[in-house]
Order: structure tokens, then C-alpha cells, then sequence
């Protein structure tokens, strides 16, 4: 059966739901995920799923429609139920709710990605910011707090908006790393020396392919997406 799952938004929610579309394939169906342009790219990552535009549903012709998105209709509920995110979703269909959660990249390969970014040396990747976040920290308690952790060079790890904002502020491009394409995250993030993120897309991710890496809370208990590799960072108000 060709099945779609549909989330449009969050890189970070789209590769939560990842295991559901693996689950689902390994009883033989052909899974797609709607969601929008900008995330397509990390489908390369993954043998699994594929990606689908909203506008093409109907001439795709899917045995079975599953919505998994939060927002808008079932944000509320969400709250009200308490649950985390993981919980929540996961247990919108019975069948998934006992599944493993962890998403896996198997497309990524060996191949280390640093280096095409011109970075040759061991690095701390610091991902300071999200656009979902309960609690916005300060930018430099952050640093301070990586920077005791860490001894290597710190760069940060942000999207294109983040990136001008930072040169503005006179970061150097050298000490920034901006993903060209969703698809290098998983080996940007695995092949770093260190990892200090807050509870964003890139934590998401490092719970997948690190064994340790640093984890800010979102300040919203939950939301926060922790796993066996989060090492938990209180951050002093």
C-alpha cells in the first residue's frame, strides 16, 4: 500500500516522525511524507520514506492518510493532555505507540562532512538557537556554558537566517557552519568532536547518531526530546 504521513512543518518534527514511516515500511508499504520543499533534502538520509508535495495528495492516490501534525487542530489537546510530544503523537494510532522512537539515518554513509565545509580540525558544534522554544536563553550564558565543556574551537551550527544575523553581529563565517542542504545535518552533527545544543532540530538529530552530546532544555518540560545520548545543561537564570 502507498501510505503518507502528513507534516508539513519543524525539520525537528518531521524527523521525529521518521520511525513510524521505517516502521511502516518494513511491512512492505511505500511510504511518502507531505511536507514542504524546504525539508526534502533530508530524504536522502533515509531508504525508507520519501518525500510528497500537499498540493500532489490527491493525484498520488495513497491507500491510507495519516495526519501526525500538531498544529493547529490538536495543539490544544496536546497541552491539556500533559503528555510529551513523543507520547502524544506516537500514541495518535495505537499501532505506533510502542514503537522505537529513535529516528535512523541509514543513507548517510561514512564519509566524514566537516572537511567540505573547510573545517580540518576536531570542533565543537554549538547550536544556540530553535524557533519553538519555551525559554529563550541567553546567547552568551550559552557560549560560557559550551565553552567550560569543550576544549575545542566552538563554531555555530545555523540555518541561512541565522547565519546573516550572526555576521552582522561580527561572527566570523569562519567560526559558523551553515548547512547547505537538511541532508548533511546527521554527519555534520555526527562527525563533530562535541555537540552543545538547545532543544531544536539539531538535538534531535545528535540523539540519533552521537553517543554524548550536551542538551539545553526548552524550558517546557513537554517538549523536551531527550535521549540516551543527552547530557542535560542547566542553564542559571
Amino acid at each position: 500500500m502507498r501510505i503518507c504521513l502528513v507534516y508539513h512543518m519543524r525539520l525537528g518534527d518531521i524527523i521525529r516522525i521518521l520511525p513510524i514511516a521505517r516502521c511502516l515500511a518494513t511491512q512492505g508499504h511505500s511510504v511518502y511524507v507531505e511536507c514542504l520543499e524546504p525539508y526534502w533534502g533530508l530524504f536522502s538520509c533515509v531508504s525508507y520514506a520519501r518525500p510528497a508535495r500537499p498540493e500532489d495528495r490527491a493525484a498520488m492516490n495513497y491507500g491510507r492518510v495519516i495526519d501526525l501534525q500538531i498544529w493547529p487542530k490538536l495543539y490544544e489537546d496536546y497541552r491539556r493532555s500533559g503528555k510529551s510530544w513523543g507520547e502524544y503523537v506516537f500514541g495518535l494510532h495505537p499501532e505506533f505507540a510502542s514503537i522505537d522512537r529513535r529516528p535512523v539515518f541509514d543513507l548517510i554513509g561514512e564519509q566524514p562532512m566537516l572537511i567540505e565545509y573547510g573545517i580540518n580540525e576536531p570542533v565543537c558544534l554549538f547550536a544556540p538557537f530553535g524557533y519553538s522554544q519555551g525559554r529563550q536563553y541567553n546567547i552568551n550564558a550559552l557560549l560560557d556554558a559550551c565553552d567550560e565543556r569543550t576544549q575545542h574551537r566552538i563554531v555555530f551550527l545555523v540555518d541561512a537566517l541565522q547565519f546573516g544575523h550572526l555576521r552582522d553581529q561580527g561572527v566570523s563565517d569562519r567560526d559558523m557552519v551553515c548547512a547547505r542542504s537538511p541532508a548533511h545535518l546527521p554527519r555534520l552533527i555526527r562527525d563533530a568532536a562535541d555537540v552543545f545544543t538547545v532543544n531544536s532540530a539539531p538535538c534531535i538529530i545528535a540523539g540519533a547518531v552521537r553517543q554524548h552530546f550536551w542538551h539545553v532544555p526548552s524550558g517546557v518540560a513537554q517538549d523536551d526530546q531527550f535521549s540516551e545520548a543527552s547530557q542535560v545543561v542547566t542553564i542559571p537564570d
